[in-house]
C-alpha cells in the first residue's frame, strides 16, 4: 500500500492538493512565517528543501532561492513561480561560506537519520551569515490515530517527538522561539533559530 501511495503521490500537482486539503493549505506554516521571518532590504533567503516552491511567494524575487532534491518539484517550482530553484542536495550545498542572511526549512529532517540531519545543519551554518537566523518546522509525533496514520503513509521515517526537535536544533544553535501548532490533523514543530 505504501508503495503505491508514495507512486500516486510523486505527482507534484497531487502532493499539493492532498496536502492544501490534509493540512489547512499550510496556513499556520504561513502565518508563522509572514509574523517571525519576514524580509528585510539586504536579507537573502535559502528555502531548503522548497519542493514544489509552495512558500516562495512570501520573498522578494531578488532575495529568494530555493532548493530541492527532488527533479520534479523543481520543474514545477520553476514552471508556477517566477523565482530560482536549484536541484541540489541538503548535504551539499552549492553555495559559497556566509552567503544567506535566512535559512527555511519546512517538512525536510523527518525525511533524515540523525547523521543525515547533522550533515545538512552543518552545511546551513556554513552557508548562513554570522547572527542570521534559520526557520524550520517539522512533523512531530503525538498521539491523534489519524496522524499516525499519515506518520506510517508519509515518506518520511523520521518523525520525532517534539523533544527530540528541540534537543536535535538546540545542540548548536539559539533557540530564540520555539512552538507545536496543529494543522488540521498534523501536528508540527517550529524553531527560530539563530547562529
Amino acid at each position: 500500500m505504501k508503495k503505491f501511495f508514495y507512486k500516486f503521490l510523486s505527482a507534484p500537482q497531487i502532493s499539493i492538493v492532498l496536502r492544501r486539503i490534509l493540512e489547512n493549505n499550510f496556513k499556520r506554516q504561513k502565518e508563522i512565517i509572514e509574523k517571525h521571518f519576514f524580509v528585510t532590504e539586504g536579507d537573502t533567503v535559502l528555502d531548503l528543501g522548497c519542493g514544489t516552491g509552495e512558500f516562495s511567494v512570501f520573498f522578494p524575487k531578488k532575495s529568494y532561492v530555493g532548493v530541492d532534491i527532488d527533479s520534479k518539484n523543481i520543474e514545477y517550482a520553476k514552471e508556477n513561480y517566477d523565482k530560482k530553484f536549484l536541484v541540489a542536495d541538503g548535504k551539499k550545498l552549492p553555495f559559497e561560506d556566509n552567503v544567506f542572511s535566512k535559512v527555511l526549512v519546512i517538512g525536510v529532517f523527518h525525511h533524515l537519520s540523525d547523521a543525515d540531519s547533522q550533515a545538512v545543519l552543518k552545511e546551513i551554518r556554513r552557508v548562513l551569515k554570522p547572527g542570521g537566523k534559520f526557520l524550520v518546522m517539522e512533523d512531530t509525533k503525538n498521539k491523534n490515530p489519524l496522524t499516525a496514520l499519515l506518520h506510517y503513509l508519509d515518506q518520511g521515517e523520521f518523525i520525532r517527538s517534539s523533544k527530540n526537535w528541540y534537543d536535535m536544533f538546540s545542540k548548536e544553535w539559539k533557540v530564540l522561539q520555539n512552538f507545536t501548532f496543529q494543522n488540521r490533523i498534523c501536528f508540527y514543530s517550529a524553531f527560530l533559530l539563530e547562529q
